[in-house]
Formats: C-alpha cells, structure tokens, sequence
C-alpha cells in the first residue's frame, strides 16, 4: 500500500519596503521650530522630545532666523529624521532609532584662502570687482572701509586703480564668505589712500592708513552708496518746480526709487514726517553740533520714530520723490551749529588712532604686509609712510 503524502510550501512573506517621504521649509518671519513642527507631527510629546534632543546638542533657538531651511523625513508616516541648516558650516540632525532620539553636527571642511586682486575702473567700482569674479559683498565691504575717505559716487573716476588683499573662507570647497580685508588701497585723481586692518593686543581693531590714523570718522560722506549727484550745494540755483532762483543748501542724490537711505553718524531723530517741499523727511541730531536732513522719502524705515537713537549706517528711509521734486532722489543736508554746510567741503575729526603704546607693533605689521603687496602687485609701495 503506497501512501502519498503531499505537502503545501507556504507562501514566503513578501517584506515590505518602507515608505519614505521629505518635506522642506524655509523658516519666515514670526516663525519657530516648535509652529512648524506641531503642523507635521501630531505626538507633541515627540515634538518637545526632538526640541530638547536638539538643546542637549547645543542648537541655540535664538539664533533662527528667516531663511533657516527644515526638511523633514518620515518613514511610513512616522518621524524618521530632522535636518535644520543654519549654513554650509552649521547642520543639525535629529534621528529617530526606535523609540530613541540622537542628534549629530556636521563637520565640514573649512579652509581659508589669501586672494590679491587690483584692477582700473572703467566704469564703477562696483563693475571692476564683480569683474574679477568677486561678489557685491566685496564691494560694499571695501567702499565701508573706505566711506569716510572717499565717496564713491562723486570722487571716482575712470582709469582709478584699486587694490585688496584678504581672506576667502570655504566650506568643503564651497565659497562661504569673506574674513577681515587685510589691505586696501584706493588711487585716483582723488588721491592715493591706503587701509591696513590692523587688531591690537588687546583686542582693539579698525583699519588705519599708513600713519596709523584711523580711517572711521565721526560722520560717513555719503548716505547712499551707489547713485550720483545732479544738484550741487550752492547759494543761487534756478528751481525745476517753482521756476525761480534760489539758494541749493544740500545735494540731491538721484538713485532709482526704493533704494536705501542711511544715517551717517550716530544720532538722534529729532524730526521724522512730512515737511513742506521736503516731502517725507527725516532729521538726524549729531555729537559736536551737526545735523542732518534726508528729504524726499518714499518711505521711513520701520520702527524708526522721533526721539530713536541711530547708528552711523543704519536704514532710516528709502529713496523717493515726495513734496517738490520732479524725480526719483535724496535731497541731503548738512547742518552745524544750526547753520547749512557743504556736505562735500566739511571737515570731520577722525576716531582714534593706533594707541601709542602698540605703534612700533602696528609699523612693523604695516611694513612687512607693504612688502607682501610689491610682490604680489609688482608695483611699489610708498617711499615713506609719512606721505599719506
């Protein structure tokens, strides 16, 4: 008698992959990482376990800020893992495990890279370094260094020569920013002017010219930066509007609507509204007896008020065309002692300078960076560093 046995294989379980999704955000304005989380992750207590992960790691909320970017993972519609960057140099991640929270930073490569460039200005300074494949960064930061030697928008002419030597940071070979600029020079028509950034032992820096004086005043020149004058300081101008003449007790800068306005010193606003043929102004109390006038306005910077402290370079409008005026500009003026001065002619006293006890420091610093400069410029340096 024969037996059969038969036998069913079980079907093998088919393992199923796991689902994962991203999401992406951009942080904005009134936002924090605890709103958005809480709008994708319904366990709030998951939502304060990932937030204190991240505090144990050192993440400092107080440094969000609009433009932080988030992407979050989840995996079968659950929290897998959190990725917050800050910057190339600063990524957070939050990694769930289980039931168990880690967080990690990311360690990138950073290397710091001297750069030399000089160039001539054919058109604006600004196109000559965007040139030299340099970002609008560089630019601002050099015509800052320089803004209360030379005002870029009426003392530069074409065939002027420029001069940087500095640091560009990396981030695994990616370009991160620029360090402190280590020399500057600026030569022209207007005159041949040098910067030197220069830190003392105790930790005082500015940047000085070749004498050691420093190259900050109490008040910047300008309070645009890229635009150019069309109506000069005078006592007899023929009015556009009211057809007749009178005096001009300013400049008018003609910059496209919208553009920025700064203070230039520290003060206190004494006056901020409309006023007359002035349009939307704003008045500015300086030390030593100056003031100062922005006309025109479009509008006012926020938050500013009557009464606020200002700092040299700090947003107080945009450029407009307000009360008489027949386009687009900033109407500037420039008051001591309660009297109108030229803007262009006036006189103003310098911060301090390298402290005496630190000269013979900063001269052997100056001489040895001049020395690095020929070489890399093949062009020579001063005869003395009294000239300037």
């Amino acid at each position: 008698m024969f037996i059969l046995l038969l036998s069913c294989a079980r079907k093998k379980e088919v393992k199923k992959e796991p689902v994962y999704s991203k999401s992406y955000y951009v942080m904005h304005r009134g936002e924090n990482l605890e709103v958005i989380l809480k709008k994708n992750i319904s366990d709030s207590r998951l939502v304060y376990s990932i937030l204190d992960c991240l505090k144990q790691g050192g993440f400092s909320f107080r440094r969000c800020i609009p433009g932080d970017t988030i992407t979050l993972v989840k995996k079968d519609g659950k929290f897998s893992k959190l990725v917050y960057i800050k910057s190339l140099r600063d990524v957070y991640y939050v990694s769930r495990n289980s039931d168990k929270l880690s967080v990690s930073m990311k360690y990138p490569y950073v290397d710091t890279v001297p750069c030399f460039i000089k160039g001539e200005i054919k058109s604006t300074l600004y196109d000559a370094i965007l040139a030299d494949g340099e970002t609008p960064n560089l630019v601002f930061r050099y015509a800052d260094a320089f803004a209360w030697e030379i005002d870029f928008v009426t003392e530069t002419q074409k065939g002027d020569s420029f001069y940087l030597y500095f640091n560009k940071t990396f981030c695994d070979s990616q370009f991160l920013d620029y360090d402190a600029l280590i020399f500057l020079r600026y030569k022209g028509k207007i005159g041949d002017y040098y910067g030197i950034y220069y830190k003392d032992p105790k930790g005082r820096e500015d940047y000085y010219n070749l004498k050691g004086q420093s190259l900050r005043k109490s008040l910047l020149k300008a309070p645009l930066r890229y635009s150019y004058i069309s109506s000069y300081f005078t006592e007899r101008r023929f009015h556009p509007i009211l057809k007749i003449w009178r005096p001009h007790h300013g400049l008018d800068y003609v910059a496209p609507r919208g553009a920025p306005v700064s203070s230039i010193g520290d003060g206190v606003v004494t006056y901020m509204g409309w006023k007359g043929g002035y349009g939307k102004l704003v008045e500015i109390r300086h030390k030593n007896n100056f003031k100062t006038r922005y006309g025109h306005l479009s509008r006012f910077a926020r938050g500013l008020r009557k009464g606020k402290r200002v700092k040299m370079g700090q947003l107080i409008g945009y450029v407009g065309s307000t009360g008489l005026s027949t386009g687009p500009h900033l109407h500037f003026e420039l008051h001591k002692n309660g009297r109108p001065i030229n803007p262009l002619r006036v006189k103003i006293p310098r911060a301090p300078s390298v402290n005496k006890k630190y000269r013979k420091d900063f001269e052997r610093y100056r001489d040895s960076l001049l020395t690095v400069i020929k070489k890399l410029s093949e062009d020579e340096p001063p005869v003395s560093a009294n000239k300037q």
